[in-house]
């Protein structure tokens, strides 16, 4: 039992790096990598250690965001990139305005849709 899960994180791990480099290396939303890895049938749980290991280990940025919204209270608002250098770029700066720009974008676009009343 205890090999299928530590294989499960592994593939979760695999998954979550391919997952991140497939989207021209863009950051995506927590809850967007949760649904694709469970669709490749790897579970919250492996999920959650591989994500873990790989921040500990600096290969992810995960990034708590906040929108003052009462209608997203609850909501998973965390942003995961990697944190690669490419050309010699700055890995962690790479990894922060990779997160900042699918905020910025989501929080754009969402502030003019929503409309409280």
């Amino acid at each position: 039992m205890k090999d299928s899960l530590k294989l499960s994180s592994q593939d979760a791990r695999k998954s979550v790096i391919d997952l991140l480099r497939s989207r021209n290396k863009k950051a995506r939303f927590m809850t967007e990598l949760y649904a694709s890895l469970r669709r490749s049938n790897i579970e919250p749980e492996a999920t959650d250690r591989a994500l873990a290991d790989l921040e500990a280990e600096g290969g992810v940025m995960i990034r708590d965001q906040f929108c003052a919204d009462p209608h997203l209270t609850g909501v998973d608002l965390r942003v995961i990139a990697l944190v690669e250098s490419i050309a010699g770029e700055d890995a962690q700066m790479r990894a922060i305005r990779s997160i900042d720009e699918i905020w910025n974008r989501w929080l754009n676009e969402y502030l003019a849709n929503h409309r409280c009343g």
